[in-house]
Formats: C-alpha cells, structure tokens, sequence
C-alpha cells in the first residue's frame, strides 16, 4: 500500500477532522523558498510533510492530527510570546470561529491569544442589486460574527480584533456600530503599491494599522484535500476522489515579544465528510 493510500484508508471511517502542520519555520526547505501566496506555503508544507514524516497513528474521529513536533514552543514563558491567528472561514457561521479558536488553544496549550485576525467569507452577488442594498446585506451577515468576537475579547480568550481586506466604507461601518473596535485591517495591494487615501485616513484617524499580507482571496482552501492525492501517483481514483471538504483553516504566528523574533509559524484545517 502506498504512503497516500495508507493516509487516505486511516481518514476513511472519519467525517470529521483538523490537520495541523505544527511550525513550518522548522523546515529550511520553506524557509528559502519564496511563495507569492500562503495558499502555495500551505501546499508545498503538506507536500514535504506527507512525503517525509511518518503517518499519525491516531487517527480519531474529531481529533487533531499534528504532522511534526511543536515542543520548542515550550523554550519561552507564556508571557514571554504574543500570538495572533488569522481565520479564514468558509460561511458566515459563528461556530466555525469558536472551532477555530478553541483548537489552537488546545494546539499550543494556551488559555488566551493575542490578536485574532478574522477574513469573512465572500458575499453571494444578486443580480440588479444596489451597492447600497449590497452594503447592508454585507453588514447583516457581519454582525452576528463581530459581536462574537467581541465576547471573545470580554471572556479574556483574544485581546484584540482584526479583519481583513475591508474597503474604507465596511472599515467605517464597524467603527461605528461596535464597542470593541478592529485594531488591524489586513490588506491585499493586488496591482498597486498604495493603499487608497479614504482608507489611510480612515485607518490613522483610529488607531487601525493597516498590514499587507499574501492571502489569495478567497483562500482555495477545498484544493488542500488534492494534495494528499497529487503527492503519490499510485493514488488514483476513486481513493482520490474528494472525500472532505474544508470547513475553515487558520494561519498562527508565536513571536518572542522582547526579541522580535517569530519563533513558530503553522496553519490548522478542518475537514468534514462531504455527503454524496
């Protein structure tokens, strides 16, 4: 039996599990490459990882299964480390947040994390529909996501909001609507090296720092299961038809606070059982 199919038969009697790639910084491989995107850093990980590392044995249902060893992170005190997380979701479902949150606590046995950057789904376009009907609609599907990140900030388990990629108009709307306001907008520069005058403005004006990141938008997350298929060529269909779908993934940073140094870098996925 090939290592895929090895892999693929102990995922077989599952419907639900999340993968974590442990600290990609550990791999000199990646370290020297240069990706234009973290989806293309994601892929080349669990490329070299399920070519290299032997199979988690434990394979349970719900579980999370950790491709390489993370104990350095016990080198540092907790205080002496700052966390942040950026998750990228798939619906517009309160539930993949607190999935998402909870397993990287549990990843890096940690009651709490620093920043909690989130990029919100891509709204479904209607046909004649205004951009002002477009806007509300946008902030309706918002609300109930922010407002429980804000109890997250309450209940002490992240200390601060970040969201991703919002124009000056959705950056201004949850200004104005939330007592826990963003402290980070991410932004992608795709075809310029400048971020729009309103949006600076906006972004000085409130204590928003506005940070360039690589993320492909949406992030392609339904093509990670086809990795595990591409990786060996003895994997061939129907093994290798897409048995799971991603729910939400998550990218973590640990950095060294009085150094400046990151010191463990990895990503989480969540698969389901995709239904016939």
């Amino acid at each position: 039996m090939t290592y895929c199919h090895q892999f693929l038969s102990n995922l077989s009697s599952l419907t639900r599990f999340r993968l974590h790639t442990g600290n990609v910084n550990g791999y000199t491989q990646l370290k020297v490459r240069r990706f234009e995107t973290s989806a293309e850093e994601l892929s080349a990980c669990l490329d070299l990882q399920l070519t290299s590392n032997p199979i988690a044995a434990d394979f349970k249902e719900n579980s999370c299964l950790l491709l390489c060893d993370n104990d350095h992170m016990d080198n540092y005190e907790r205080d002496e480390i700052k966390i942040t997380m950026k998750v990228f979701l798939s619906a517009w479902d309160v539930q993949q947040i607190e999935q998402a949150v909870t397993s990287l606590k549990e990843q890096l046995k940690t009651k709490d994390i620093e920043v909690l950057i989130l990029s919100f789904p891509e709204l479904d376009l209607i046909d004649g529909e205004s951009e002002d009907d477009e806007h509300l609609r946008w902030f309706d599907k918002v609300k109930p996501l922010y407002t429980y990140m804000e109890k997250l900030v309450e209940t002490s388990e992240i200390a601060s909001i970040g969201v991703s990629d919002f124009s000056a108009r959705q950056l201004k709307e949850v200004l104005g609507h939330f007592d826990v306001k963003p402290s980070i907008n991410h932004v992608r520069l795709d075809g310029c090296c400048q971020v729009p005058p309103e949006l600076q403005a906006l972004a000085n004006d409130n204590d928003v720092q506005l940070l360039v990141h690589n993320d492909p938008t949406p992030f392609p997350t339904n093509n990670i299961f086809k990795t595990f298929c591409e990786i060996d060529s003895g994997c061939e269909k129907p093994m290798c038809s897409p048995l799971f779908e991603t729910t939400w993934l998550s990218r973590y940073s640990v950095w060294v606070r009085k150094r400046s140094i990151m010191t463990s870098k990895g990503y989480i996925v969540q698969f389901i059982r995709k239904h016939d």
